[in-house]
Order: C-alpha cells, then sequence, then structure tokens
C-alpha cells in the first residue's frame, strides 16, 4: 500500500472541523486582546500616539503648550476663547492693537470673568484695570465653583474702590469676609487703567497697585496677608467687578510669587505717560510714544539696548510684549535683558542674560563682556513677523531661565528653558534689547520670585 504517512502529515480535519478551530483561535485572540487592554497602564510596545500639538518632531524642538498652561496671556485682541463668564455684559474690543475685556453691564450680581486651570497653587496674576463707572474692580485668584451669584465661588478677590481703598477679600460656601483693606496713594480716577498685581504664594497673598505709567515707587500701594489655614490652596484666575462697570487687558498669570518682605515691589514700565524715566540707553534711536504706550527703538543696529536702572532683581518673571517693527529674519531678533550688569554700547556688552524671538525662532543666552554663548534656539509656533506683537515672559530662578513666546492674538507658545550650571546668582536689572531690527516694546511688567 502507497500513500502519505500520518506521523508526517498529520490527522486528517473535516471542514466542519476546521471552521470550529478558526472560531476557537480567533476566541483565543479576542481574550488576549482583551486582557491587554483591561491592564491599567499598559499598551502594546509597538503603540504610540501624540495628541494636542501641531508640531511634529523634525519641524520643533519643543511642543507648542496649550492655551491655558503657565505662563498664560490673554488674547482679547480677537476673542475672550476659554473665558466663561456668569452673570454681566461681556465684549471684547481692540484699541492700538491691544485687546481689552469689558463687562458693560453695572450690578450687584458678582459679575465675573474666570479661565485657568484648577490645579494652579503658587502663581502671579496681573492686569491692567479701570472702573469706568462704579464701585470695584479687580481680580480673582484660586478659583473653584464659580457660579451665578453675588459670591457664587469659591476663592479670593484682590480689588481696588472708587473710594480708594486697596483690598482683598475672600469667598467660601458663598460666603464672603474682608481680610485685608489699606487707602490707595493719590486715590482713583475713572477710565483710568490701574497696573495691580497679585501674587499667591501657600497662604501669603501679596497684592500691588499702581496708575498705568506711573513713574516713582511712591504712587505704589501694597499690601501683604497671611490667610493662616488658608483655603483654597488652589483654582483658576479670573475677572470680576461689584456695581460697577469696568475693563481688562494683558492679563497675565505666570508661575511661581513670593512671599518675602524684603522682595522687590513689583515694577511696571512708565511709557504710559509718555516717559522713559529710569532708562538709559546704549547705541540706537529711543523714544515713547504715549498714545500707544510704547518705547520703541528705530535704529537697526546689532545689540541696542536700553536698560532700566533703578532697581536690582534676582529671581523673576517679566512679561511684556515686542513688535519688530521691520522685517524680520532668522538672524535678527529683539527681547528682553535680565540680570543685567556692566551695561555699555556694543552688541553684547553686557553681562547677564536675553530671551528674545527672530522671524522663525525664540532664542535665550547668556552675555559676558562682550561674547555671547546661545543656550536654546527653539523653531516659533508661528512667524513673528513685521507688524506684529509678540507676548514674550523671561522667567530667572536661580540658575535656570525660561523664555516663552507667543502672538499677542492668541495661538500656541512656544517655550525655551536652560540650565546654566554654575551661573552667577548676583542681581541685576532688566531692560529690552534689539539685534538688528527695530522694534517697539508695550506693557513690561517685573515681579519678584
Amino acid at each position: 500500500m502507497t500513500g502519505r504517512s500520518r506521523a508526517a502529515t498529520g490527522p486528517d480535519v473535516s471542514p466542519h472541523d476546521r471552521r470550529h478551530l478558526v472560531v476557537g483561535l480567533m476566541m483565543v485572540l479576542a481574550l488576549l486582546v482583551g486582557l491587554l487592554v483591561a491592564v491599567p497602564g499598559t499598551s502594546g510596545a509597538f503603540v504610540a500616539s501624540v495628541r494636542n500639538t501641531g508640531n511634529t518632531a523634525v519641524t520643533a524642538t519643543d511642543f507648542a503648550r496649550s492655551t491655558d498652561a503657565l505662563p498664560y496671556r490673554s488674547s482679547f485682541a480677537t476673542s475672550a476663547a476659554g473665558w466663561s463668564t456668569y452673570n454681566g455684559c461681556w465684549g471684547t474690543s481692540t484699541v492700538a492693537g491691544a485687546g481689552t475685556y469689558t463687562d458693560s453691564c453695572r450690578g450687584l450680581g458678582g459679575n465675573k470673568a474666570v479661565t485657568g486651570r484648577a490645579e494652579w497653587t503658587d502663581y502671579t496674576l496681573q492686569a491692567d484695570v479701570k472702573i469706568l463707572e462704579g464701585q470695584q474692580a479687580g481680580l480673582l485668584t484660586r478659583v473653584s465653583d464659580a457660579g451665578v451669584g453675588t459670591d457664587a465661588m469659591t476663592g479670593y478677590y484682590a480689588y481696588f474702590t472708587f473710594d480708594g481703598k486697596l483690598e482683598l477679600g475672600r469667598t467660601v460656601a458663598r460666603s464672603y469676609q474682608l481680610l485685608a483693606s489699606v487707602p490707595i496713594s493719590g486715590g482713583i480716577a475713572l477710565d483710568t487703567w490701574y497696573h495691580l498685581v497679585v501674587q499667591m504664594s501657600g497662604c501669603t497673598i501679596t497684592i500691588s497697585q499702581s496708575r498705568v505709567g506711573a513713574s516713582q515707587e511712591s504712587a505704589l500701594t501694597d499690601l501683604r496677608f497671611t490667610d493662616d489655614g488658608c483655603r483654597p490652596t488652589s483654582g483658576m484666575i479670573g475677572l470680576r467687578d461689584h456695581d460697577a462697570r469696568a475693563s481688562w487687558r494683558f492679563v497675565t498669570a505666570t508661575a511661581g510669587a513670593t512671599s518675602s518682605r524684603r522682595a522687590p515691589a513689583t515694577y511696571a514700565s512708565p511709557w504710559g505717560s509718555g516717559s522713559a524715566t529710569g532708562f538709559t540707553t546704549f547705541g540706537g534711536s529711543w523714544a515713547v510714544d504715549r498714545t500707544a504706550e510704547t518705547y520703541a527703538n528705530t535704529g537697526s543696529g546689532r545689540g541696542q539696548k536700553s536698560v532700566e536702572t533703578t532697581r536690582s532683581w534676582r529671581d523673576l518673571s517679566l512679561t511684556g510684549e515686542v513688535q519688530p517693527t521691520a522685517a524680520t529674519s532668522a538672524t535678527t531678533d529683539a527681547g528682553f535683558n535680565v540680570r543685567v550688569r556692566n551695561a555699555g554700547t556694543g552688541i553684547d556688552q553686557l553681562d547677564g542674560y536675553y530671551g528674545g524671538v527672530s522671524r522663525t525662532h525664540l532664542v535665550i543666552g547668556r552675555h559676558d563682556a562682550g561674547s555671547w554663548t546661545e543656550f536654546v534656539r527653539t523653531p516659533l509656533a508661528a512667524p513673528a513677523l513685521e507688524g506684529q506683537w509678540q507676548h514674550l515672559t523671561v522667567e530667572m530662578v536661580d540658575c535656570r531661565i525660561t523664555a516663552t513666546a507667543q502672538a499677542s492674538t492668541g495661538g500656541a507658545q512656544t517655550v525655551a528653558t536652560y540650565l546654566d550650571t554654575g551661573c552667577s546668582t548676583a542681581s541685576g536689572t532688566v531692560g529690552v534689547r534689539t539685534l538688528g531690527v527695530p522694534a517697539a516694546f508695550r506693557s513690561l511688567a517685573v515681579t519678584p520670585r
């Protein structure tokens, strides 16, 4: 007899049995897949995903932050996207390229607008605020449970009143308590911008207020309050008025704050009053535009700068806006200097650090008496074009410098950071600088860390 050996070919399988075998294999496979999915914190090694970014590995070295990351900057020039309102009549407008958010309804309903993240803890919130009509307006911090109603929220409320007081209150479970109140130097005028800063550091809250454009520290009013056993300890940010119509602009929140009484007072540039008091120039042709509240260099030399020389800072957050006023390129930029010492005329004649934007990149580096060390050059989320305002934040804590850039009309943030190991942590001044392109600056503010 001839034929194939069963040992070599295996047993015969009928079509009916083959169907059962296939079904059984499919069930085993489904069970294995289900087990993989059911195990928390695991995924197949061949699976990868990237969400919520417009960048790719070949176009950027850092992925762009979402709009609710710190630092946060309002973009009211185009819309109030991301803000939730509770009572009031809220609307945006644009004046000289600066976005403004206004509540045009005067009422007692606790009119407020809220944005940000519930997990934000220690941070600095600041903005320009003005009362158009009525009694009080200000800023909310550590907000949660916001709703419609006079005290429908949990959080802190820092504000100034038309009768000339700077005050801090706290609302918990719809119950409001006034925590601190001080008289404002020079009082308050309607339809006038005031720069308001709230620093949340643990249970210590520091508030400062000054008229926009004020050039003397005597115009600054501040208060510090420690809320023993404070609550809340984290929360969102917001805007609020009471029995008033009010406007806000340049709303900025940065990570970190100070609770030290020895920290330098907060600072806001005097350009809104048509003055550059305190600034010393090194090259260039600098002038203030009082109407636009800007400080601009019309020169296009390399390394032209203006340094604020009246006060010194160590750890800080510097925020402001930069506008190139001529055609930009990848090799020309404008931005801010921090920890400045030994400034002089020349491209890199100073000791200190720099963060700036070119047409294509966010740049950070260090100046050392005529030499330049570039730390990071990160591609911008969108080009910085001629005539466009860019919001720029430069933060210095110990030996780490971090810069964040974002178009002032909104969009993705670009971040660059570098740890300059072994750096000098000596204090220094701040300044503005241009490299090969004329530029304007506005809304510069400095807060201690």
